[in-house]
């Protein structure tokens, strides 16, 4: 038989990764190059070609392409997705507008918040309404959806001739008041729709997220509509693009929660990609930690744009089904667009490698959020940026090899770094180059460790008891310092650290999840429709996944329902039992929930009712078993490095020779100790003073950092 693989590929904010699978030895050839941030889909196959010509494979040999893009958050945060009208409910025109009851800044009298996505004139309402328990009070009236149809294309006509240049009208939402409990109104009304307007483009609540809280679901279905003319778009281009290529197979895209889906699915939910990179940067430290034999771990993903942490617990990365975009301060949570989808939760912790260096009007150094970003990038890169920038302190202080940069493809301009140091930072703040390069580097960490250990801790755990796991072009390089902050002894880092988000893609699964809510107190649930609702849900999911190319034995499914106290606003997930769904599982239900809620708050009251919320079923499964290349562990000699350079160290105090060791040179069982640097062709890995770095069966670089009260930490 043939040899086959499977490609991946990540566009980031400044980098795009790539990584070829070979499905029979496991083997991995990775690579990686600038995105083209005016045409993202540019890169992706100028970087294929490049990777499938270095490795001598023909894209007729690819089994399968899987991608992650940012389309969708950069169109929601740049405001450059399609003009939208939203037919809602009569009474409900201005929920986009009023929002939450909730101030993200009780004492900002000037909060602001992002403006809706759909302008108020292209908002109409509809005579219908169903009741809260599903009965339909009022149903929708053609005259009706006629009416306000010819409204907004009027508004819009009108709009379209006072300025030139002003979008035309290709997206309508539908939102109606509890059509989570009996989508009928909303269904009969998408039908009008598309009768009196063919070419409208049709988003539907009950379909995008038919789950409670009217807002949420609103902002939710808007959000979709906004971007699946884009993204339909774009994935055909590409999808045609490769199929030009010679590939016959199809393309799958890494969904916010961690698994993979079609794009003839992905295309009608768009929305669901918003974390799309990052959550396969997640799915990929839990499978390397499973490796490593590490199911707890603080997954540290630092790359050109931003830095962002995941927890894995049991090997899992966390899910949440609430996330925000196009926040107005970009660290305040209720200050953005909320999406009501299921997401690994990820949070953004703090500044990238293009981020940039600044003295603010009371003369204190502040890193972010600027970034450089692809273009023009860091001084470093020679390609017209000026602003000193994380990279460029990494430079300086000895940490990058300014001629081995993306394995020498871009040598990188050390004076460039120097100038910008000096000119922005260092005199200003009348300190050496060295200080203020080494400021930027500890500021940066001394931001993301303390943003890290407050996650952590706030989710009722201890930072220490945690492995680090780090990845992103700039986490080797970062990691050993936030590790010492947050009281970490062991560091991973996997071979092709860089491009873990890629890598992600390539073990995580076919997955869907569908839901519904039916809010409901637990003591008085009627189980046989609840039974009828989630085999609705199972047989959904399975449709999904096998669809994608997964027989239908290979699909598993999990159930869960969302529960909490009656009279609480939030609630939690927990699995429901195996086997039929009846009134026997109402005390295991609430035993569960009562389980959880007192691992995560420390205690639960055993007399308050309580309330379930929303069914869900996750199916999944797998296109093939993913092998990983492993070698024999043996008990070597201390290996050799390819050269010495100049490094700072805070823990001496000084820059110092600094032995530098080829990644790829290191054997299974290989022993380095620190001060080392450790470099492969995407990231470098700094090896402290005090620690030792050991490479494992797997040809990870496992680090054992100082314990906790040694000297170097007092000195710090």
């Amino acid at each position: 038989m043939p040899r086959t693989y499977r490609l991946a590929f990540d566009i980031g904010g400044t980098f795009t990764d790539f990584a070829l699978l070979d499905t029979e030895t496991g083997a991995l050839e990775i690579f990686k190059c600038l995105t083209t941030p005016d045409d993202p889909a540019r890169a992706s196959l100028h970087g294929s070609r490049e990777l499938l010509a270095g490795a001598g494979v023909g894209a007729e040999a690819l089994t399968n392409v899987i991608h992650g893009t940012t389309l969708v958050t950069n169109a929601l945060i740049e405001r450059k997705g399609a003009k939208v009208a939203l037919l809602t409910t009569e009474g409900f025109r201005d929920t986009l507008a009023l929002r939450g009851e909730q101030r993200y800044d009780i004492y900002d009298l000037a909060l602001r918040f992002p403006e809706p996505l759909v302008p108020r004139y292209l908002r109409r309402e509809i005579g219908e309404r169903t009741g809260h328990t599903g009965e339909i009070v009022a149903p929708v009236r053609e005259e009706d959806v006629a009416a306000a149809l010819e409204r907004i294309r009027a508004e819009d006509v009108k709009d379209r001739r006072g300025g030139p240049g002003a979008p035309e009208l290709t997206s309508v939402a539908i939102s109606f008041l509890h059509s989570y409990r009996n989508p009928a109104n909303e269904r009969a009304a998408a039908d009008l729709v598309r009768k009196l307007w063919p070419e409208a483009d049709v988003s539907v609540s009950s379909e995008v997220a038919p789950e409670i809280r009217e807002y949420e679901r609103t902002s939710t279905t808007v959000a979709n509509a906004y971007v699946r003319p884009l993204t339909r778009e774009y994935l055909g281009t590409l999808a045609t693009a490769f199929a030009d290529t010679g590939y016959r197979g199809r393309l799958y895209l890494m969904l916010s929660s961690g698994g993979i889906a079609t794009v003839e699915t992905v295309s009608e939910l768009p929305v669901r990609l918003i974390e799309s990179g990052p959550a396969g940067g997640a799915i990929g430290a839990a499978h390397y930690g499973g490796l490593c034999g590490e199911s707890d771990l603080i997954a540290f993903d630092m790359g050109g744009t931003t830095a962002k942490i995941c927890l894995i617990e049991d090997g899992r990365p966390a899910i949440s089904h609430q996330l925000e975009v196009a926040r107005v301060h970009r660290f305040k949570k209720g200050s953005g667009l909320p999406i009501q989808f299921p997401s690994v939760e990820m949070l953004e912790i703090g500044a990238g490698g293009g981020s940039i260096a600044w003295i603010d009007e009371l003369g204190l150094l502040k890193v972010g959020p600027r970034s450089a970003g692809a273009a023009p990038g860091p001084a470093c890169y020679g390609l017209g940026g000026t602003a000193p920038t994380v990279t460029d302190a990494a430079l300086v202080l000895g940490y990058l090899d300014p001629a081995a940069f993306l394995g020498g493809e871009m040598r990188l301009d050390r004076a460039a770094a120097e100038r910008a140091i000096d000119e922005h930072v260092a005199r200003p703040l009348a300190v050496s180059r060295t200080e203020a390069a080494w400021g930027i580097h500890q500021l940066v960490v001394e931001n993301m460790a303390a943003a890290a250990k407050l996650h952590i801790v706030e989710r009722g755990g201890d930072p220490r008891s945690y492995a680090l796991l780090a990845s992103g072009g700039a986490g080797p390089i970062h990691a050993a310092s936030v590790a010492r902050l947050l009281g970490n002894e062991k560091i991973l880092y996997p071979l092709a650290a860089g491009v873990l988000s890629a890598i992600g893609f390539l073990v995580a699964p076919v997955s869907f999840e569908f839901s519904r809510s039916r809010p409901q107190l637990l003591d008085s649930t009627e189980w046989p429709e609840v039974a009828r609702l989630v085999a609705e849900l199972e047989e959904q999911g399975r449709d999904v996944v096998a669809e994608a190319g997964v027989a239908r034995t290979g699909v598993t499914v999990e159930r869960q329902v969302t529960a909490r106290f009656a009279g609480q606003i939030n609630e939690i997930s927990v699995p429901l039992p195996a086997g039929v769904l009846d009134d026997s599982c109402r005390d295991e239900v609430r035993t569960r929930f009562l389980k959880a809620y007192t691992e995560l708050y420390g205690h639960a009251h055993d007399d308050i009712p309580v309330e379930v919320m929303t069914w869900r079923v996750v199916a999944s499964g797998r296109l093939s078993e993913v092998t990983v290349a492993r070698g024999n562990v043996e008990t070597r000699g201390e290996p050799v490095p390819k050269n010495t350079r100049p490094a700072y160290w805070i823990e001496l105090a000084s820059y110092v020779d600094t032995p530098v060791y080829d990644r790829y040179a290191l054997e299974p069982g290989a022993a380095v100790a620190g001060p080392a640097l450790v470099e492969e062709r995407e990231s470098t890995v700094l090896v402290a003073p005090g620690s030792t770095a050991v490479v494992d069966q797997y040809r990870n670089l496992v680090v054992t950092r100082t314990p906790a009260g040694t000297r170097d930490e007092e000195q710090l």
